[in-house]
């Protein structure tokens, strides 16, 4: 083949073309047998239906195989949502809970172009909510206002008027002595999420060193019991100008 010139190459190059292209005509020819009619082209929807004998075995065997599949499906699925399942709806309140409190930092802020969710705890209550003290302007005398970050700690720490969480609710809502009612239900600003944010903060800037747990009727229930028991006589929750929240 390397002795081979020019010429022969393309002699033998032009032949095997030939070779191909008569065997590729042979084998064309072979498949077209004379008198042979290909079949007609029946649309599917015209086409026969499958016999009984197919319909009840293979696909009902089909329709088994797949139900069997289904219930292994569910036989697992099923215990493994049930075991994560805890975890996910704490995590879910974690973060549902974790969004109350920021939005409840905010709003106890004063109101500005920045923070607009702003009501202004802070006016009264001291930038870090640690109590102070206002001027009452229709007496012209100074009063004392309490500290929020003790407020959990009820009668304990000197909130005679709380005694459990349900009382800083109604305290931010319907006002306390010089404290105005802040629920849009007693003609204040706020709706119920804006105030259970704001509560969600409070409970949890809690001073742990003068409320501990024990001690936190917001969280305890054991603490709200006691605080009932030693201290039983409740001031009222408009009464009570000495125990503004």
């Amino acid at each position: 083949m390397i002795a081979i010139s020019p010429a022969q190459a393309v002699i033998l190059a032009i032949g095997g073309a030939v070779v191909v292209a008569v065997a590729g005509a042979v084998l064309l020819l072979r498949g077209r047998r004379p008198g042979v009619v290909p079949p007609p082209d029946v649309p599917h929807g015209m086409r026969p239906g499958p016999s009984d004998a197919d319909l009840e075995t293979p696909l009902l065997q089909k329709l088994q195989g797949w139900g069997v599949l289904m219930v292994v499906f569910f036989v697992i699925w099923v215990p493994v949502v049930w075991l994560f399942e805890p975890n996910v709806n704490l995590t879910q309140e974690r973060e549902v809970t974790d969004s109350a409190i920021e939005r409840g930092r905010h709003a106890v802020e004063l109101f500005t172009e920045e923070n607009q969710s702003g009501v202004g705890c802070v006016q009264c209550h001291g930038d870090d909510l640690t109590g102070g003290v206002i001027l009452n302007t229709e007496t012209n005398t100074p009063i004392q206002v309490p500290n929020l970050t003790t407020v959990c700690g009820g009668p304990f720490t000197g909130h005679p008027a709380i005694h459990r969480l349900a009382d800083i609710y109604t305290t931010i809502e319907q006002g306390r002595g010089l404290m105005p009612s802040w629920s849009v239900r007693y003609e204040g600003a706020l709706n119920e999420q804006q105030i259970n944010d704001i509560v969600a903060y409070l409970v949890s800037i809690q001073d742990e060193e003068q409320v501990p747990a024990e001690q936190n009727v917001c969280t305890n229930p054991d603490a709200q019991t006691q605080a009932d028991e030693e201290f039983p006589d409740k001031p009222p929750a408009t009464d009570n100008p000495e125990a503004q929240v």
